[in-house]
């Protein structure tokens, strides 16, 4: 062997030593859960990554639950509810300030304000977290759960920006907790700008001394997030990285909002809220006009050459939607669905949270639901789609029944009574109406309030309304109902017929007569009603009612002059009748309506000088133009 060859063969078995100058020190490894080779390592990595991807997936399905009550994506509305939630701001289904006032209103109940912030919290934490212990790509399934379970789309972008932040050199820092810190940045830019775009969906709703209770949840969600963050990093260092750091922490992130929420909000809350968001979605007027126009415009371009004039595409859409009332309107569905949806949504409420404190409102959504009629003839002269219910279905009996007798003094019973007794009285059964309405009327509480302008709860008062928050979103009108018992009460008693006995007012269907309907059968929105009471006037002529058949004429008449004259005329026929002080009432109404205020003034007097102890009467000392003179409460 030559000499080199020798030397080249020790050099290659010696040592390298490295020169103690000029070279640099190799880098440390970033060490997180991966580090570690061995297999059971590895192993146990991915199981608890596994377990925390499951318990990660139950808060985010807690997180679309606690705005909607249903689990995505079973629900059919699901990729509808997805594509809202890319309307990042107010329109937003998800927007904060909206998910602050429904379902659940946290001036309401205030355990919500933890409910949410923790649970905001937990969104907020885990991923960021995951990304610095398993790595950045390990924190994906997270996003996702965020953006497609809890349906959350903008704040799994956002944590995507945070667990780069946080996990991915050369952003992150040594000292993870900073890397953390760094990482929640975008999170509360997103909560800002999220709430500062979402701020007029509080304003107007909301006392601006109340406004800190629509903060606190997510300054308590980004506080909560940094006691987290410094929580697992401790038990993360102290374990030396291995597995399971972050599993227990998040057992009790998923447990703290679910049992904050068992046990101090109630699923029947959510529920509850749910069932009385959908009964105003159904039954609230709708201004159908700029649908309809455009229905019309549209009508008319795809009509054939020669087309007709607009006037006549108008009148015959106007046509077709007023019969589509009763079956399909083309921006709304159909009464009937939305009756029977809203009944059975009633009926699971009342089956599987019998015990909850707002079994009765469900009740009472439940038969109003069955009651409740479009008004046609309002659509046809306004365009208008228009709900009523007070005019009450026998479908209804059992549910109004139920509710009279499980709660006797709010009032939901008062309006459960009154359309018990209603049904009675168009059922022949007036003796019962009476004692119906008189036990009804002798509740000092509610006919107080309708006489006393000043007492809580009469439109007139300024002061705030008196209803629990259990009724309040039922929009509950105590005094019209108990105008509605008043007249009702009056009008039975007042009126027996000695000849035709209580068959004008209901027919007994089991007695030959000539009609199958009385006054209280025909309903006073229909657009056949004027007709109906005249052919009711003449099939029982002369009759005890004659006088409250021409008032309901009268009242039936659109032009002011003619009405003017039908109640004079009425008044004139029938002076002294049980129909008097509402003619009087109406008659000055018509009068202030056409500028004759001297004239409706001087009726206004008759009416208080006459029938002082009537509810019109007292309805007339509130009228509006007019002194605001007490009456004494009258007698039963």
């Amino acid at each position: 062997m030559t000499q080199a060859a020798l030397h080249s063969a020790v050099s290659s078995k010696t040592p390298q030593t490295s020169s103690p100058q000029g070279a640099a020190e190799p880098a440390m490894p970033f060490k997180d859960v991966w580090s570690r080779s061995g297999s059971k390592y590895r192993v146990r990595a991915v199981v608890l990554l596994a377990i925390n991807v499951l318990l990660f997936a139950g808060v985010g399905m807690f997180a679309f639950w606690i705005r909607s009550g249903v689990i995505a994506p079973s629900t059919d509305s699901y990729w509808d509810f997805l594509a809202a939630s890319f309307r990042f701001g107010q329109q937003s289904s998800v927007s904060l300030g909206s998910l602050l006032l429904s379902p659940i209103n946290v001036q309401e109940v205030g355990m919500q304000i933890w409910v949410l912030g923790l649970l905001m919290a937990a969104l907020i934490s885990i991923p960021i977290l995951t990304s610095i212990l398993y790595r950045f790509w390990s924190a994906i399934p997270f996003l996702a759960i965020i953006a497609f379970l809890a349906v959350m789309p903008w704040l799994a972008i956002t944590l995507l920006t945070s667990c780069i932040i946080a996990s991915v050199p050369p952003f992150r820092s040594k000292f993870r907790f900073m890397s953390a810190l760094f990482g929640l940045v975008p999170a509360v830019i997103y909560l800002t700008l999220a709430w500062g775009g979402t701020t007029d969906v509080v304003a107007g709703v909301v006392d601006p001394v109340d406004r800190i209770k629509f903060i606190a949840p997510w300054v308590l969600a980004i506080v909560a997030a940094a006691v987290v963050f410094a929580i697992v990093l401790i038990i993360a260092r102290f374990v030396d990285y291995r597995p399971g750091a972050v599993t227990p922490l998040l057992a009790v992130m998923f447990a703290l909002p679910v049992g904050l929420f068992e046990y101090h909000v109630g699923r029947d809350e959510l529920y509850y809220q749910l069932l009385s968001s959908l009964n105003q979605t159904y039954f609230t007027d709708i201004d159908a006009s700029v649908p309809f126009q455009q229905a019309v415009e549209e009508a008319w371009q795809q009509h054939p050459l020669p087309r007709p004039s607009l006037d006549t595409i108008r009148a015959r859409k106007s046509m077709e939607w007023h019969l589509g009332l009763i079956s399909d309107i083309p921006f709304h569905t159909s009464l009937a669905k939305h009756q029977a949806e809203l009944v059975d949504q009633c009926d699971w409420f009342l089956k599987y949270l019998p015990d909850s404190k707002y079994s009765i409102n469900a009740l009472y959504i439940r038969a109003r639901a069955l009651d409740m009629r479009v008004d046609s003839s309002s659509f046809r002269q306004s365009k208008w789609i228009r709900f009523y219910d007070d005019f009450p279905n026998e479908a209804s009996r059992y549910s109004w029944r139920k509710v009279a007798e499980n709660d006797k003094t709010s009032d939901m019973a008062f309006i459960a009574s009154l359309r018990l007794a209603q049904l009675d009285a168009r059922g022949g059964q007036v003796r019962r109406s009476i004692d119906r309405l008189n036990e009804l009327l002798g509740r000092d509480s509610h006919e107080i309030r309708a006489m006393n302008p000043q007492i809580p709860g009469n439109p007139q008062s300024n002061q705030p309304e008196t209803n629990t928050p259990d009724s309040r979103s039922l929009n509950i009108t105590i005094n019209t109902a108990i105008l509605e018992a008043t007249r009702l009460r009056d009008f039975l008693i007042n009126n027996e017929d000695p000849i035709y006995d209580y068959d004008p007012i209901c027919h007994n269907q089991a007695r030959p007569g000539p009609l199958w309907y009385g006054l209280l059968d025909l309903e006073p929105r229909h657009e056949q009603y004027g007709q109906n009471l005249r052919s009711l006037k003449e099939a029982y002529p002369n009759c005890q009612i004659e006088d409250n058949i021409d008032l309901e004429i009268a009242k039936t008449t659109k032009q002011p002059q003619l009405k003017i004259e039908g109640l004079e005329s009425c008044l004139r026929k029938f002076p002294r009748r049980d129909s008097a002080p509402e003619a009087l009432y109406r008659l000055a109404a018509a009068l202030r309506e056409v500028g004759r205020v001297s004239e409706s003034d001087a009726r206004l007097a008759s009416l208080a000088t006459e029938y002082p102890n009537s509810i019109w009467a007292e309805r007339a000392s509130r009228f509006p133009g007019t002194r605001n003179q007490a009456h004494p409460v009258r007698s039963r």
